[in-house]
């Protein structure tokens, strides 16, 4: 859902941001939004459903008041962005 909060840290800090966009790829089974950062930075970040394999940040998105992992709750978090979560 547009407007769902993701955070991140990085070696140079801490970043929440607003996903804007979101589109999930079936042929791949990645998800990618499109994110502005509390920098005002604006970024698109991609997600697989096999997330374990790659070496990203931890990302976490914020749903019924919890902070949860990308990475562990990937379906999760496609559900929440096609606003099917309650």
């Amino acid at each position: 859902m547009v407007g769902t909060l993701i955070k991140t840290q990085v070696n140079n800090g801490f970043y929440i941001g607003i996903i804007k966009n979101h589109h999930y790829d079936y042929d791949d089974g990645e998800i990618r939004i499109d994110v502005v950062w509390n920098d005002n930075d604006d970024t698109m970040e991609t997600f697989h459903d096999c997330e374990d394999i790659y070496e990203t940040c931890i990302y976490h998105f914020y749903d019924n008041g919890r902070w949860w992992r990308v990475d562990t709750n990937f379906y999760m978090f496609k559900q929440v962005l096609e606003g099917k979560c309650k």
